[in-house]
C-alpha cells in the first residue's frame, strides 16, 4: 500500500487502566512519526476502552480490534494480522518508550538492509522501590545469535523492531498454548536464519510490578522454556546435535530456575532436588543448595534475594 505507514506498533491489553496513558503518551510522543499503532483489547473490563478513545479522538493513527479475552499470543496474532508497516515494534500495556526509540532503529534498518532484527539495551524499574536499573551492563551479540541466546536470551520484546518480511517467513507466529514465552518462541525462529544488531543505548524502560504476568505465572516458565527448545530442534534434523551443549547448559540453568522459584515459595526440600544434581555446576548452584538447609529464621531474612533474582530471570 502506497499509503502504508514505515512502523507498525502492536499494543496488546487486558485491563490495562493503570499504566495506559503513560505508555500511550511515550509512543505518540515519539521523535519518528510515520507509525500506525495497532490496539488489541483483550475483553477488558474496567476503563481501557475508554482511555483508548481519547487518543483515537485526538486524531493519532490507531488500529483498534476490541474482542473477547483469548490471551496474549492469540492478542499478538490479531495485531499482526492488522499491521501495514514494514516494520513491527512491540510495547506492552505497562511499560514506556524513550523519544528517539524508533527514530534510531528505522534510522538503523534503512542503512542496513542485511539486518532484519533489532534490539536495545533497556531500563527496568521497580515499581514498589522507585528504583531503575539497567537491564544489560556488558555488550550484548549482534550477527547470527541463535546459538548465543540459547545459551542466554537478553532481548526485551519492548525494544525489538523486527522487519515485517522476517516474519512472514515463519510458518506460525505466535504459539497460543504459551504464556510466558510467545516472545522467545517467535524471536528464535526468525534468529535461527536472520542476524540482529544491538544497539546498546537503553530505549525503553520496563516496569516491575507485582500483577507481572510472569510473575502470576512463574512455574509455567521452564516447562514453556522446553516446549520450545523442542521446537528450535525441529527446525533442522542436525539441530539436537548442533547445538547439543548449547540446550543441555539451558536444561541445568532451568533446574536452577526451578530451584529459585521453590525457594521464593518456601518449599526449600523441593528446591534442593532440583539442585542436587547439578550442585558442583557452578558457584551460584553450590550457594543456592546450601541455602536449602539454613534455619528457617535466617532463610526468611534472605528470602527477597531469591525473588529478586526471578524478576530478572522471568523478565
Amino acid at each position: 500500500m502506497a499509503d502504508a505507514p514505515t512502523v507498525s506498533v502492536n499494543l496488546c491489553c487486558y485491563n490495562s487502566e493503570k499504566y495506559l496513558r503513560e505508555t500511550m503518551d511515550s509512543i505518540v510522543n515519539q521523535t519518528y512519526k510515520d507509525w500506525e499503532l495497532v490496539i488489541i483489547n483483550d475483553g477488558s473490563s474496567d476503563s481501557t476502552e475508554s482511555i483508548i478513545q481519547e487518543y483515537i479522538d485526538r486524531g493519532y493513527p490507531v488500529v483498534y480490534h476490541h474482542q473477547k479475552n483469548r490471551g496474549l499470543s492469540f492478542s499478538r496474532n490479531e495485531a499482526l494480522k492488522r499491521s501495514q508497516g514494514e516494520y513491527i515494534a512491540f510495547i506492552d500495556h505497562d511499560d514506556l518508550w524513550m523519544p528517539e526509540k524508533l527514530e534510531k532503529q528505522v534510522s538503523f534498518f534503512k542503512s542496513n538492509p542485511k539486518i532484519d532484527f533489532l534490539y536495545s539495551n533497556y531500563y527496568m524499574m521497580d515499581q514498589a522501590k522507585g528504583k531503575k536499573s539497567l537491564a544489560h551492563k556488558k555488550l550484548q551479540p549482534s550477527g547470527f545469535v541463535f546459538e548465543y541466546f540459547i545459551y542466554r536470551y537478553p532481548i526485551g520484546i519492548l525494544t525489538a523492531l523486527v522487519r515485517k518480511t522476517a516474519l512472514d517467513k515463519l510458518e506460525e507466529l505466535f504459539d497460543v498454548s504459551l504464556k510466558l514465552t510467545e516472545e522467545y518462541d517467535v524471536f528464535m525462529r526468525i534468529l535461527y536464519a536472520a542476524q540482529a544488531y544491538y544497539i546498546a543505548t537503553p530505549l525503553a524502560v520496563y516496569r516491575m510490578h507485582s500483577n507481572m504476568t510472569s510473575l502470576l505465572f512463574m512455574e509455567r516458565y521452564p516447562g514453556e522454556i522446553e516446549y520450545v527448545s523442542d521446537k528450535l530442534n525441529n527446525l533442522g534434523k542436525n539441530n539436537s546435535i548442533k547445538y547439543a551443549k548449547a540446550f543441555q547448559d539451558q536444561k541445568i540453568q532451568l533446574e536452577y530456575l526451578r530451584a529459585r522459584i521453590k525457594m521464593a515459595q518456601g518449599e526449600l526440600i523441593k528446591a534442593r532436588n532440583h539442585l542436587t544434581p547439578h550442585k558442583m555446576s557452578n558457584f551460584k548452584f553450590y550457594f543456592l543448595y546450601c541455602a536449602t538447609y539454613l534455619p528457617a529464621s535466617l532463610w526468611f531474612f534472605l528470602q527477597p534475594l531469591w525473588q529478586k533474582g526471578l524478576f530478572r530471570r522471568l523478565s
